[in-house]
């Protein structure tokens, strides 16, 4: 008798199938909302309400996804170790 539920093949390729095209289709995401991001001035996401430092964090960890998604396309390559996740994390909220 197993414990827990059993994994198959199927199992496999389900699960890495699906985690390949989410981070696809988060990638084309990033790269869609940085576009709006930079045709966007400061002033217009201020008077929807967003602080200054608001604004400069949000820019920031794009930028930083921005830069994440052209070396995941193999766009550019990273010069140096970089933790992607300094200014995100401060955009996730609660979670991993």
């Amino acid at each position: 008798m197993s414990v827990g539920l059993p994994v198959h093949k199927s199992d496999i390729d389900s699960r890495a199938g699906s985690i390949c095209s989410v981070l696809q289709m988060q990638f084309q995401a990033v790269l869609s909302f940085q576009g709006y991001l930079d045709a966007t001035a400061n002033a217009d996401l201020i008077a929807m309400g967003y602080t200054d430092q608001e604004v400069a964090t949000l820019k920031t960890a794009f930028a930083d996804l921005f830069l994440l998604a052209q070396i995941y396309t193999g766009a550019v390559a990273l010069p140096a170790a970089k933790d992607f996740r300094t200014f995100a994390r401060q955009l996730w909220g609660v979670g991993p």
